[in-house]
């Protein structure tokens, strides 16, 4: 990973080819604190990668596979809600962060949504969702929920 800029004006985050310095991939352009915090993770066969763009309200994770020299984004499925998620006011706080590959295709994510009541906006809930993301031979993609803690 390779981070350029870093003035006021961002930064850029791509993957690179070492031997070459080719940009392989072109991950985010972002600024500063976020970029500090983002991140990438190898599958252990290394033809998959996530990678973690942080930001104000929690961050996102794309996941890519290699498809010869490029990589292609890999279409995650929908991470549904959190049981206990009623009565939302305003959600402050929503972000999706890759924790470790377990294996070559299967990667465990951590999910966060933070939200205040409708009724009483002083109060504020928090969920986090451990989700295993498995990658079949077929190409396809599915979430499984491991836990929930509220």
């Amino acid at each position: 990973m390779l981070l350029t800029g870093g003035d006021d004006q961002g930064v850029s985050i791509n993957l690179i080819e070492v031997g070459s310095q080719k940009v392989v991939l072109k991950l985010a352009d972002t600024g500063h604190p976020y970029s500090e915090d983002s991140k990438l993770l190898w599958s252990p066969d290394s033809t998959r990668v996530a990678f973690f763009e942080d930001n104000r309200r929690g961050g996102s994770t794309t996941v890519y596979q290699r498809s010869g020299q490029a990589f292609d984004e890999v279409s995650l499925p929908e991470i549904s809600d959190c049981k206990n998620k009623k009565n939302v006011g305003k959600e402050f706080g929503v972000g999706v962060e890759p924790k470790a590959w377990i294996n070559a295709t299967t990667l465990v994510l951590l999910s966060t949504q933070e939200w205040d009541d409708a009724d009483d906006p002083d109060k504020t809930h928090e969920c986090k969702q451990t989700i295993r993301i498995v990658f079949d031979s077929a190409g396809k993609v599915s979430a499984k929920l491991v836990k929930e803690t509220h």
